[in-house]
Order: C-alpha cells, then structure tokens, then sequence
C-alpha cells in the first residue's frame, strides 16, 4: 500500500495519537510534566512496535529520547522536541472544520507524530532499511536546547542526513533548507545615582548610556546581508527625581552567515561604555549558529519536491529567520527542516494545524526518508 493511502486509511487513529500528545501538557522548565508527557510518547511507540530505545535522563531538565529502526551500518537522523512555550491548561485542545487547535500541536507535537508513524507504515509493509533510523527526541528546545545539543550534534555526525520535524512555513507550506543563527545578549549598565534637582551634575545615568548603547547597536542592522539586531528589552530607573544608576538591554540577534554572527559578536565582545564614567557588564553571546544553504541541503529539498509532486502537490522552499535544533545538525550533516505538519499560530493562541493535509506532509516525509535511505 502507498503511503499517501496508507496514512489516508489511518487519519482517525492518527489524530487520536496527536490529541493524546497534545493534551500532554509540557512546558520545558517543568520536569514533571515533562515526564509525564515523556512517558506517553513511549507509551504510543510501543503501542505499535518495539524499537530500539535509549532514555538520556536530566536531572532538571526533561530526558531525551532516542529511538532507532535498522541494521544498516550508515545513520539517517530525524530530530525533534516535545516540550512547548505552553503552561499546563493555557490552552484546550478543540477541533473545527478543518483545522485542531491546541497548545504546541503545530510547533511540534503532530510531527513527532508524523514520525512515529513513519516506524508504524514501514513495519506494517515490512519495507527493508539500508540504512538504520534513528529518531531523537528533546526536552528543551524551546529553551535553546541546553543540555540536548551535545546529543544532536553527536547523532548528527554519525549521520549521512538530518531531517527536522518542525512545522513548515506558516500557511505556504514551504520546507526550510536554511535558518538565520541566533545570539542574545544583556548588557547590564551602572552608573551613578544622585538627586535630579540638588545636585544632577553628581549623578551619572545609566539610562543615557543605554540610549546611546541602543542607537549604536541599531546602525549595526544590515538588512542586505540579511543581519538584524533588536533591542526588546529596555529597563532602568525608578524615581523621577533620582538620576537613574542601572539600566539593563537586552538585544536579539539573527544573521544568515556565520561570518557576520562573528562580526556582531565581536562587536559586544570589545564593547565600551560611551561615557567612561559607567561601567557595563555584558553576558551572554551565540546561541545557535546559522543553518546554511549548501549544496547537500538542496539536494535533499529536491528529493522532497519530488516525492512531494508524486503526492501530488507542490512544496516549495524557504529560508527563515527562525531557529531550530536544524542549526546544530546543519555543522555536522546536510539538513532539511520544516517536515512536520502545515498550520498557523506558533506560539500564538490560535495555534493549529490543517486537517485536510496531514495525511500528505505524512505521506511526505515518509517517502522522502525511504528515498535516502535506500538510495
């Protein structure tokens, strides 16, 4: 049976699998649910089969998982994560005419799903492997993937390809082949205080620092190159009539190359005060480095364009400025992301996904992988 059938045969079950997932509430700084929601994925993958598996347990982050399928001495990798930006009980779990709402059922509960029965269709059909599958689930990407980048870019290496269960573009569809690198960084800024009307000479502002500090970190912007830095966090001061001593930015970075990430990092890293007479403390730096085009990427996109237009449908690609845990696999091993489920709303309250194209995106990804694994 085709896959496209097979997985059409199989959408009730399927969406059952995805509301018992969703309704796993599992924010990433909550160990206990997150366990809780760790305990039911491996409660659905050995509903249906048994494969090899490996728990990586976390102190105080939620475990990570690992599963795998094939004898095949060479690696096809799929990564993805299981906890979400969502509270217990912030959001219900509903459906309407063609799209399911509910919190991280887009970004990215349905595509581990997708993946899992990706394992389910090939033992159903009892389709040989040539190269084995390995399957790694995380706790902690929406956190930056503290303490599970080490294990991607280990199962990254080993890896002749990587495939990204997240959702692709919003509404378009589009699979991601490459994804800008991230930085943060917080300036914290001390000056010092005095009385706004006895003596303001005596003071000196940390405030007025921070603006000059903010106008620089702006001309920084070079939109061309596709390197954008935003100021989202401004604090400082209190009292009106006291010259303000601390003030605190924090500043988000995106860059295309890993060049210019460098370029910015530099720039914070031999950062000066304005006025010699405050005092700045910086803290943070890179976070995730870019994902970028290269030919190895294409090439896997081409095969999903195909597999896609045997499906039926066009897929076409994209280059975002988000991240995913695609940054990390992307140093290792050519890397295509955006295979999950197709919606709207990441993060948002009307997150969703289309009901009406879940069985292709499954039918998508399962075909895809098949290709290169026993190509």
């Amino acid at each position: 049976m085709e896959a496209m059938d097979y997985f059409t045969l199989h959408e009730h079950d399927i969406k059952e699998d995805i509301k018992r997932l969703v309704l796993a509430d599992s924010p990433s700084q909550n160990k206990e649910l997150l366990d809780l929601c760790k305990d039911v994925i491996q409660s659905i993958f050995f509903e249906y089969f048994h494969v090899k598996a490996t728990e990586y347990a976390m102190e105080h982050n939620g475990n990570h998982l690992r599963f795998e399928m094939g004898e095949g001495v060479e690696q096809i990798l799929m990564v993805g994560h299981y906890d979400t930006v969502w509270d217990r009980g912030a959001l219900p779990y509903r459906e309407d005419e063609n799209k399911i709402f509910g919190p991280g059922i887009l970004d990215m509960k349905s595509g581990l799903i997708s993946a899992i029965w990706f394992f389910k269709y090939v033992q159903s059909m009892n389709l040989p492997l040539k190269r084995r599958v390995v399957f790694f689930l995380n706790s902690d990407e929406e956190i930056g993937s503290p303490t599970s980048r080490p294990l991607i870019e280990e199962e990254a290496k080993k890896s002749m390809a990587a495939f990204i269960l997240e959702p692709a573009v919003t509404v378009s569809g589009e699979l991601k082949i490459a994804r800008k690198g991230t930085s943060r960084y917080l300036l914290n800024i001390k000056g010092l205080a005095s009385h706004a009307g006895n003596n303001p000479r005596d003071g000196v502002s940390a405030i007025t620092e921070a603006a000059r500090q903010i106008l620089n970190i702006d001309a920084l912007n070079d939109f061309e190159k596709g390197t954008t830095l935003n100021v989202g966090m401004m604090q400082g001061g209190g009292k009106l009539n006291v010259i303000p001593d601390e003030a605190h930015i924090g500043v988000d970075v995106r860059s295309v190359t890993q060049t210019e990430q460098e370029r910015i990092d530099d720039y914070f890293e031999q950062l000066e005060p304005v006025d010699k007479r405050t005092n700045i403390d910086i803290d943070g730096g890179i976070n995730r480095p870019p994902m970028e085009r290269d030919k190895e990427s294409e090439e896997l996109f081409e095969i999903a364009h195909e597999e896609a237009e045997d499906l039926g449908f066009e897929v076409e690609e994209a280059e975002v400025g988000g991240a995913s845990d695609g940054n990390f696999t992307s140093l290792h091993t050519p890397t295509l992301d955006g295979l999950g489920l197709v919606g709207d709303g990441i993060h948002a309250e009307h997150e969703h996904i289309i009901k009406n194209q879940i069985a292709e995106r499954f039918a998508l990804l399962t075909n895809t992988l098949l290709e290169v694994v026993n190509e």
